[in-house]
């Protein structure tokens, strides 16, 4: 449909209005409307493009990338579009198709400055160092040249910080960044990111306080409200719902082909999935979102740092747990129609009983980290996503209290087939430990599963370095060297002193 100057305008208002929600993080009402406007507006590239960012802010990368294809598909020649699919593909953690578009960009516009900095960061999470080195010295020479903005030097700075301390000297890497970070004329994104490599590099270095500074200041960067009473008030309500309420139905699919790993953030479900998906017949799904998408429209949380919750029974009937199970099988069987899936997003761990009803048989792995180690390495992490808990060291303590109680609720509800895994025990003893979670399973054990660092699976979370290589027990009790820093997170698991 071609539009009129007037019709055009028109729609540009309404996509940046529904820009600036995206952007403050709001994606329900936004999603919606331009659901319309496609509808309305069949291959319309901006509209494609906001479902493209709309749904990566979200995390729903195969959705992210299918769009922004949409996108690219209008219009190829244009390298603002190729970058973004570039982007949404390397998030998505497939990093040759995104390599690979970068070049593309950058055949079409040679100068262009995203596609060239990204072009370098996908090297480095392939590993390709010198390679990523000499695409950041053909950006230092664009730097030096005087014509960047402070946004584009800092992000320079980042790509080279991220190749330190194995390429360049941490403190050349740390003063770059430093020169820009306080700049506030630069997007929070980029300094955020910038705080966090100087924090990466400082913890390298042996520079614990440093480091502990710059992760803090990543932080209080992007923190908003979040509310760990109203939270708790709703792990009430989630657990007298799945612990209350024995006749809530189960679906009549077979769900035993899915296993499910779940935990806190950063309690070792990367590696566990990674050492699984060693095993003949297992292909590994990542962190899904085919529970909680089902969940988003039906149980609505209010708030937009509120994850769903599966609380309000007189919603779970027959026909409804029918059909949010038929939806999300569509996305496991898009992974694989054969053998076992794992689906190792963390959260899951909220759903364990609802998942359970949705796919009877299923099996579900529990990874479980101490407390003090586990949420430090989350207060520690830029996430892609919004995750306000881990912006503030009482509200982690909070959370993880909470979380412990939904665990041990779960452990009573008859249906659920689960077996705990403690990373602890893991790291010390994987040989012993991944036979004890394969036995459960009902799978057969293989020596690969203890080379599972040598796999040419990519991962595209934040641990995708730690997999990369072999066990190690060097984040076990990593607290100690920041622990006087830590009197809020322990005031917040209710620990004295």
């Amino acid at each position: 449909m071609k539009l009129n100057p007037q019709q055009h305008r028109k729609l540009f208002d309404l996509l940046s209005q529904v820009n600036d929600a995206i952007n403050a993080g709001n994606f329900a009402a936004p999603l919606r409307k331009l659901d319309e406007l496609n509808a309305k507006f069949p291959r319309n590239h901006m509209v494609l493009m906001l479902m493209g960012k709309a749904n990566g802010k979200r995390g729903r990368h195969p959705e992210a990338i299918a769009w922004y294809k949409k996108a690219l598909d209008c219009n190829p020649k244009n390298a603002d579009a190729r970058f973004e699919y570039a982007h949404a593909l390397q998030v998505g953690g497939r990093f040759d198709e995104a390599l690979l578009e970068y070049e593309r960009a950058l055949y079409h516009n040679p100068k262009h400055f995203p596609s060239m900095r990204h072009k370098c960061s996908v090297l480095t999470d392939l590993n390709k160092l010198s390679e990523a080195h000499a695409v950041w010295e053909s950006l230092m020479d664009l730097a030096n040249k005087g014509d960047l903005t402070p946004s584009e030097k800092l992000a320079i700075a980042i790509s080279g910080a991220r190749l330190s301390p194995k390429i360049i000297e941490p403190e050349q890497a740390i003063k770059a960044v430093q020169e820009f970070i306080d700049d506030e004329s630069c997007n929070d994104e980029l300094r955020t990111a910038g705080y966090w490599q100087m924090g990466r590099i400082h913890e390298a270095i042996k520079s614990h306080d440093n480091a502990f500074g710059c992760y803090k200041q990543c932080k209080e960067l992007k923190k908003a409200k979040w509310d760990p009473d109203d939270h708790s008030s709703r792990v009430d309500r989630l657990i007298d719902c799945w612990t209350g309420n024995p006749g809530i139905p189960s679906s009549t699919f077979d769900g035993s082909r899915l296993i499910f790993i779940v935990g806190m953030m950063r309690s070792g479900t990367s590696l566990t999935e990674q050492m699984i998906a060693q095993i003949p017949g297992v292909t590994p799904g990542g962190e899904m979102n085919a529970i909680t998408r089902q969940l988003g429209p039906l149980d609505r949380p209010k708030g937009p740092h509120d994850p769903p919750f599966a609380y309000t029974e007189n919603l779970y009937t027959k026909s409804t747990i029918q059909h949010i199970s038929k939806e999300a099988k569509v996305w496991y069987d898009g992974v694989s129609k054969q053998g076992y899936i794992t689906d190792k997003q963390p959260y899951n761990y909220a759903h364990v009983p609802l998942i359970t009803h949705m796919f009877p048989g299923c099996k579900i792995i529990h990874c479980v980290r101490e407390p003090m180690d586990c949420l430090l390495s989350n207060y520690f992490q830029a996430f892609a996503r919004p995750h306000m808990q881990t912006h503030d060291l009482y509200w982690l303590g909070r959370y993880y209290r909470d979380y412990e109680r939904i665990m041990k609720a779960w452990h009573t509800v008859e249906e659920v087939d689960m077996i705990d895994l403690h990373y602890e025990d893991l790291v010390s003893d994987p040989e012993a430990q991944s036979k004890r979670v394969i036995d459960f399973l009902g799978l057969e054990w293989t020596e690969d599963i203890l080379n599972f660092h040598n796999s040419s699976r990519t991962v595209s979370t934040a641990s995708r370095d730690q997999v990369r290589k072999p066990m190690y027990t060097s984040s076990v009790q990593k607290y100690k060297k920041y622990e006087h820093h830590l009197s809020e997170l322990k005031r917040g698991l209710g620990i004295e002193g």
